[in-house]
């Protein structure tokens, strides 16, 4: 069964890309059955033939190049089953979250709905100093959004929340106070319990 974090690249006219994984098999020829990640030289390997270069060519192209390398060990006709799977882009939440990771994703998600797949933020999260960092693409720069969340919950102006794209990184920092919280129970634990008790 495909696995969820990948999409099979549909378009014939899409270009291989690296990262993509291309299996193909060749009917009667078990051998040369191959699942395989184009490396960042492009080049995919291939069981008896070696490096094959698989990005930037179409799948057309890259079926050609294959029942070329093929046809010096295989007589007359190629039956050749190529699949092109893509990985899906993913957004990334760090920080002050139960479950730091990627999800993959290929659409849009609301800010708040990514928190909680990330298992919702800590007591330690500040969450007026949210930032979500923007990958450049062709229709955009890039850069930081820094969003006050803390003032969306208490105001009701949840629907004014950014949404989170594929690629985008997400933050949520410590609050700067909770080192002087830690400090102040430390301060308070010397008192009741004495240094050498608390940390003998």
């Amino acid at each position: 069964s495909r696995e969820a974090s990948t999409t099979v690249v549909q378009a014939e006219t899409s270009l291989v890309a690296i990262g993509d994984s291309i299996a193909f098999s060749v009917w009667g020829y078990s051998e040369f059955t191959t699942r395989a990640i184009v490396k960042r030289s492009g080049t995919i390997t291939v069981p008896l033939i070696g490096e094959v270069l698989a990005a930037d060519n179409t799948k057309e192209q890259l079926t050609l190049e294959l029942r070329r390398r093929l046809a010096e060990f295989i007589q007359g006709e190629i039956r050749l089953t190529i699949e092109i799977l893509r990985p899906l882009p993913r957004i990334t939440v760090l920080g002050m979250v139960w479950r730091q990771g990627s999800f993959p994703t290929n659409t849009d998600i609301p800010l708040l709905e990514l928190l909680s797949n990330a298992g919702g933020w800590t007591d330690l999260s500040d969450l007026r100093r949210i930032r979500i960092s923007r990958q450049a693409t062709a229709g955009s720069d890039g850069g930081t959004i820094e969003v006050n969340l803390e003032w969306h919950l208490e105001s009701g102006n949840i629907r004014s929340l950014p949404v989170v794209h594929p690629g985008d990184v997400v933050y949520l920092p410590k609050r700067e106070n909770a080192v002087r919280e830690t400090a102040e129970y430390l301060r308070d634990a010397f008192l009741l319990f004495g240094f050498f008790r608390l940390f003998k």
